[in-house]
């Protein structure tokens, strides 16, 4: 009877262990992906604000102004 607790005591000590160490592996995957995303955002926003020249955006027709949003979305922003 004593054996029988014992294997069971261990065996649930292995699943807590192996199951610690299975969300501590996904969760350290998943950090540097997060981290690499936010990097990408950073820089195509950084990349977009250059094209769009906002600091002489009131020497600039409307139509003109439309035009180079269009381009820097079309050559920096939204890819399928």
């Amino acid at each position: 009877m004593k054996s029988i607790s014992l294997t069971i005591l261990i065996t649930l000590i292995l699943l807590i262990s192996f199951s610690a160490i299975k969300k501590y592996i996904d969760w350290n995957v998943l950090k540097p992906s997060k981290n690499e995303r936010k990097i990408q955002l950073k820089e195509k926003a950084r990349l977009l604000k250059e094209c769009f020249d906002l600091e002489n955006k009131n020497k600039r027709t409307l139509r003109k102004s439309i035009e180079i949003i269009e381009f820097c979305i079309e050559e920096y922003g939204y890819k399928r």
